[in-house]
């Protein structure tokens, strides 16, 4: 079995993430946890693509944001348009 991986960038995974606040995009609850960065703690998010990239997402912080774990999950197995709509909702306001 074979997969395909996908190059990311790591300024846009930074940038969504610091744009945050340790703050799911999708819930708005905090971060669960917190992890080990650079002998740092920091909220645990996850980078998402709103349009994934294997269905030819951009790899932008237009098309990027940050969800806690279940958040993630959520997204990938049911990628609900209401949560679809929040989610973009949430960048048009963030890069206002």
């Amino acid at each position: 079995m074979t997969a395909e991986q996908y190059s990311r960038d790591p300024t846009v995974v930074e940038y969504v993430k610091r744009m945050a606040k340790g703050v799911c995009d999708l819930c708005k609850e905090p971060a669960p946890f917190r992890t080990k960065k650079k002998k740092k703690m920091i909220p645990y998010l996850e980078c998402h693509h709103i349009k994934q990239l294997a269905k030819d997402g951009e790899d932008a912080i237009s098309n990027a944001v940050a969800l806690c774990p279940n958040c993630h999950r959520k997204m990938h197995s049911l990628n609900r348009k209401g949560d679809v709509a929040k989610l973009k909702k949430r960048v048009r306001e963030r890069d206002d």
